[in-house]
C-alpha cells in the first residue's frame, strides 16, 4: 500500500468522432485530429488533485489501523515468547489464537487494498465522465473529426496528418467547469461523441 498516489483509467484509445466522418477521406488524411493523455488529465486536474487527497486521507487511515492491529499481535507475541508459566495445553491454545489473528491481520490487509481500489475506481469514473463531455465540447467548437487517447496515436508510427495535442486545453476547461458546482459538465449518457456545449 506505499507508493506515489496516481489515479488510472483504461480510457477507450477513440474519445470522439463526429456522426459521419467525411466520405472522401482516405485513412487519416484530410481529417482534423487531437490527442488526449486521459490519465494526464485525470491527475493534473483540480477535481483529481481533490479525489488524490482523499484517497491519500483513507489510505493513511487504513494504514494505521493495520498497523495498530500488527503492533497489537506482536506484543501478544512477544507474551507469550516470555511466559514461561503456561501449560503446554495453554500454550498450544494462545499460538492457535495466534495464527488465526495473523490469518485475520493478512485478510484485512486484502480487504484494505480492495476497498481503496474501488474508491479509486469511483473515483476516476466520476471524473472521467466529465471529462469525456468536456472533451466532446472542446472537439465540436474546434470542428475536430477525431480525438484519439494518447495511448491510440503512439500506436500510429507514421502520418502526415499533424495531431494537436489537447490535453492542457481540457485540463484548463474541465477546471472552469468544476469552479462551480451549477456549472459542472453532466455526462452525456452516450458512449460515443459528447454532449454539445452550452449556447452562451
Amino acid at each position: 500500500m506505499h507508493g506515489k498516489l496516481l489515479l488510472r483509467c483504461l480510457a477507450p484509445l477513440l474519445l470522439f468522432a463526429v456522426a459521419a466522418l467525411p466520405a472522401q477521406a482516405k485513412g487519416l488524411e484530410g481529417l482534423k485530429i487531437g490527442v488526449v493523455n486521459v490519465n494526464e488529465a485525470l491527475n493534473q486536474s483540480a477535481a483529481g488533485e481533490r479525489s488524490k487527497s482523499i484517497l491519500l486521507a483513507s489510505k493513511s487511515q487504513l494504514e494505521n489501523e493495520l498497523k495498530a492491529k500488527e503492533a497489537d499481535l506482536k506484543k501478544k507475541h512477544d507474551d507469550l515468547q516470555n511466559n514461561i508459566m503456561l501449560t503446554k495445553e495453554a500454550r498450544q491454545a494462545k499460538e492457535q489464537a495466534l495464527r488465526d489473528q495473523e490469518n485475520q491481520l493478512r485478510k484485512d490487509v486484502q480487504d484494505a487494498q480492495r476497498e481503496l481500489q474501488d474508491k479509486e475506481r469511483k473515483l476516476t469514473q466520476s471524473i472521467y465522465i466529465e471529462l469525456r463531455t468536456v472533451i466532446g465540447q472542446i472537439a465540436q467548437e474546434e470542428h475536430y473529426d477525431l480525438v484519439l487517447e494518447q495511448n491510440a496515436a503512439n500506436v500510429i508510427l507514421f502520418s502526415t496528418t499533424k495531431f494537436d495535442d489537447l490535453t492542457q486545453k481540457v485540463i484548463d476547461r474541465y477546471n472552469q467547469f468544476n469552479s462551480g458546482k451549477s456549472s459542472a459538465p453532466a455526462d452525456s449518457g452516450t458512449s460515443g461523441s459528447a454532449a454539445k456545449p452550452k449556447k452562451k
